[in-house]
């Protein structure tokens, strides 16, 4: 599995390429723990090269929201491909993230919840 990295301020965006089930999960789950150690304030998991996920990836991607959330941080999902949309529905995780089609909007999304936790 390959995971590109783009640093941006005081997050950064993820983008996994390929399937994350099985044996690349690990590899997904230690870029993510990775990130938020090194103390990035938000993560955007861009999904467009990801056309699955299983149960052990949706573990990581909520440990990942939810480590954030105690740190004031945020995580969003872009671009995820139907497939990924559809197991976010049936597991009721949309309703849990914010999932974008437009990179702007999801970087306005996370940079605004940062700064405004950053200011109380």
């Amino acid at each position: 599995m390959k995971i590109d990295v783009e640093n941006k301020d005081s997050g950064v965006i993820l983008r996994p390429e390929g399937k994350i089930i099985g044996d690349s999960t690990p590899e997904f789950r230690d870029e993510i723990e990775s990130q938020i150690n090194s103390g990035v304030k938000w993560i955007i998991l861009d999904l467009a090269e990801v056309p699955l996920l299983d149960s052990s990836a949706l573990g990581t991607i909520i440990m990942a929201y939810l480590k954030l959330k105690e740190k004031n941080g945020k995580l969003a999902i872009l671009y995820a491909q139907k497939n990924v949309i559809d197991i976010f529905n049936i597991t009721k995780l949309n309703t849990i993230f914010e999932i974008y089609d437009d990179i702007q909007e999801a970087l306005k999304s996370v940079q605004t919840a940062c700064s405004t936790s950053d200011s109380q």
